[in-house]
C-alpha cells in the first residue's frame, strides 16, 4: 500500500507528520512525504499573521531546522522536512503530476495549504483523508482554531474527513475534541488539535491496510466558511481571550517537532 502524506513545511506540519508515523505503529510498504510551499498574501499583512508566520515557519524551519540538518542525515523522511517533496501548486502539469507520478493508493492531508482538484481526487483509489483543525460544518476554511477561540467555544475540535470537490465538505470519519485550557496559548491548542487529528488519520490508514475502506457520515446542512482574520478580528484576539504563545508552550512544541529521533518503538517510514 502506497500512502502519500501531504503536509506543510512548518511547525505543525512537522508535528503532525511525527504524530502520524508514531501512531501508525505498523510498517507501511511505501510512505512518501509531500509539502506545500504556498504563502498567502494575507499572511504577511496584520501583525498577528506575521507573528504566526514567524513562530510556525521562520524560526522552526528557516533557522532551527536548517541549523540541525546534519544531525538529521539518514533519519526517516518523517523527521526530515528538507527531504519532503515540495509542491508549489496542484496544476495538472505541475504539482498534481508530481504527486500522482508516485501512484499513491491513499493520500493523507494534514496542514496542507493546497486544494485538491477533481482530477487528483479521482486518481487516488483509496481516497484522500484530510485533518481539518475545526469541527465541521461549523468551522470550514482557514484559521479554524483561532476562530473557535475567538467565538468563545468551550471545546475545540479537529475533524478527519474525506476530501471531495468542495472545501472541507467531505464525509466525516472521526472527530478529536479537547477542552479549552485556561492559561494555555493558541499554539498549544493548535498542537493538541493537529496531534489528535494525526492519530485519527493513522487509525484510518491502519484500517485501510486491513481492507476496510474509509466510510464517513455526510455533514449536517449549513455551516460556515472562515477566512484569514482581518485587522479587527486579529486585534480582538490580541486583546483577549488567550495568549497567542507562551515561552513554555513554544519550547515544548519546538522540542516535539524537532527532536532528532522518534520515540522508542515508533515505526520509521521508508522513503
Amino acid at each position: 500500500m502506497r500512502v502519500a502524506v501531504c503536509v506543510k513545511r512548518d511547525l505543525f506540519g512537522m508535528l503532525a507528520a511525527r504524530a502520524f508515523v508514531t501512531a501508525l505503529g505498523v510498517p507501511v510498504p511505501e510512505l512518501a512525504f509531500f509539502c506545500s510551499t504556498r504563502t498567502r498574501p494575507a499572511e504577511t499583512g496584520h501583525r498577528l499573521p506575521l507573528l504566526l508566520k514567524a513562530l510556525e515557519r521562520d524560526i522552526p524551519v528557516d533557522t532551527l531546522l536548517a541549523a540541525t540538518a546534519e544531525e538529521r542525515a539518514g533519519l526517516s523522511p518523517a523527521l526530515r522536512p528538507d527531504a519532503w517533496w515540495p509542491l508549489a501548486d496542484l496544476k495538472p502539469a505541475g504539482g498534481a503530476a508530481d504527486l500522482l507520478a508516485w501512484r499513491p493508493d491513499m493520500v493523507v492531508s494534514m496542514r496542507f495549504s493546497l486544494i485538491f482538484p477533481r482530477a487528483v481526487i479521482a486518481a487516488v483509489p483509496g481516497g484522500i483523508l484530510n485533518v481539518h483543525p475545526g469541527p465541521l460544518p461549523g468551522y470550514r476554511g482557514l484559521f479554524a482554531p483561532f476562530w473557535q477561540v475567538l467565538e468563545g467555544e468551550a471545546e475545540l475540535a479537529a475533524t478527519l474527513h474525506l476530501v471531495d470537490p468542495g472545501i472541507d465538505t467531505g464525509a466525516v470519519l472521526a472527530e478529536h475534541r479537547i477542552a479549552r485550557r485556561p492559561g494555555r496559548s493558541l499554539l498549544w491548542h493548535m498542537g493538541e488539535l493537529y496531534r489528535g487529528g494525526a492519530v485519527l488519520a493513522a487509525r484510518a490508514v491502519r484500517r485501510a491496510m486491513r481492507g476496510q475502506a474509509p466510510i464517513g457520515a455526510t455533514q449536517d446542512p449549513g455551516g460556515r466558511y472562515w477566512r484569514i482574520p482581518g485587522d479587527a478580528a486579529a486585534d480582538a484576539f490580541l486583546r483577549g481571550p488567550m495568549p497567542v504563545v507562551t515561552t513554555a508552550d513554544y519550547l515544548d512544541l519546538l522540542g516535539e517537532a524537532l527532536l532528532p529521533a522518534l520515540p522508542e518503538g515508533a515505526i520509521a517510514a521508508a522513503s
